[in-house]
């Protein structure tokens, strides 16, 4: 059988200050494809979840990083002539880990429950997040981002390549933390932080691999 590899990488530009602008578009929520509609978008590729990733990046205005990875729970994309055409993935948000190099084990854990409470991602009450294409044209995709219960549309590049048999697609955005309820340590909602302010921007690198 052929092996179809779909990477998606989703890359956010990070500015060093308390306002970072998005650079990508942000709405409400748009209307998603009934699933009548999806058979007819293009064919249809189940993601393979051992195979693929999420990784996260944070940082502060101090320079401080933060790296880690997030499992994708479920998924799948539709592409047609050689474009995406639709698709859903789901992440798993308990399964957050923190992969910075420079600390500890015990450093990684404190960090990892800091992320799953109340002050970000809170994943007792939000165990999943949810990226559903609405809409694309050759180069950019429309798409549902469903963080903490609350749904933002965004629309970002993407170019899809084919060589060996392996689809190949990549896109950068940006997004702004604070649109999806994420306000811990913003300079949007807090005063006098000094270098315990937070970036409000999040980086994110999406890599989707299809099964054989």
């Amino acid at each position: 059988m052929k092996k179809l590899i779909f990477s998606f990488i989703v890359m956010a530009t990070v500015l060093a200050c308390s306002n970072p602008t998005s650079t990508t578009n942000t709405s409400e929520a748009e209307k998603a494809p009934e699933k009548s509609e999806l058979a007819n978008l293009g064919d249809r590729i189940v993601i393979d979840t051992d195979s693929s990733l999420v990784f996260w990046k944070g940082t502060k205005p101090t320079g401080d990083i933060h790296v880690g990875t997030v499992n994708i729970k479920e998924g799948v994309l539709y592409i047609a002539n050689g474009n995406v055409k639709g698709g859903t993935f789901v992440m798993d948000m308990n399964s957050i880990l923190v992969t910075d190099e420079d600390m500890s084990e015990k450093g990684k854990r404190k960090l990892k429950k800091h992320l799953t409470n109340e002050d970000f991602f809170e994943t007792n009450n939000f165990p999943e997040a949810k990226l559903e294409i609405t809409s694309s044209t050759a180069d950019s995709l429309t798409a549902n981002l469903e963080i903490k219960n609350i749904t933002k549309s965004i629309t970002i590049p993407y170019s899809l390549t084919k060589a060996n048999g392996i689809i190949t697609a990549n896109s950068s955005f940006s997004i702004d933390r604070t649109l999806w309820g994420i306000t811990y340590k913003s300079g949007n909602f807090f005063s006098n932080l000094a270098n315990r302010l937070i970036d409000d921007a999040i980086q994110f690198e999406i890599k989707l691999s299809s099964k054989e």
